[in-house]
């Protein structure tokens, strides 16, 4: 896998409203409470040369958790931001 893949968060919404942070395709998922998301993505935003975030809600995740969490990355002032629907179950 390229540079890319392995500095990209991935911010994963459950159908439960819970998020999953991970770093990286082959990073460990963890769940982090909703407090957590902005002060993560300031982190990282200030620690990453390129920063690049990936929104993945599962197709039973509540729509208005996705664009919470998209709503943030905006405001961190991410611009390489985009967000996926998957069919598979979250944290997987």
């Amino acid at each position: 896998s390229n540079v890319k893949d392995e500095t990209t968060i991935f911010l994963q919404v459950s159908d439960e409203g819970t998020y999953y942070w991970k770093k990286g395709v082959s990073g460990v998922p963890e769940l982090i409470a909703v407090s957590e998301i902005a002060p993560r993505l300031q982190s990282y935003k200030s620690s990453e040369a390129n920063p690049r975030v990936l929104i993945r809600s599962d197709n039973r995740a509540k729509f208005g958790a996705a664009i919470y969490a998209l709503d943030e990355v905006r405001k961190a002032d991410i611009a390489q931001v985009s967000v996926e629907t998957l069919v598979s179950q979250t944290g997987r």
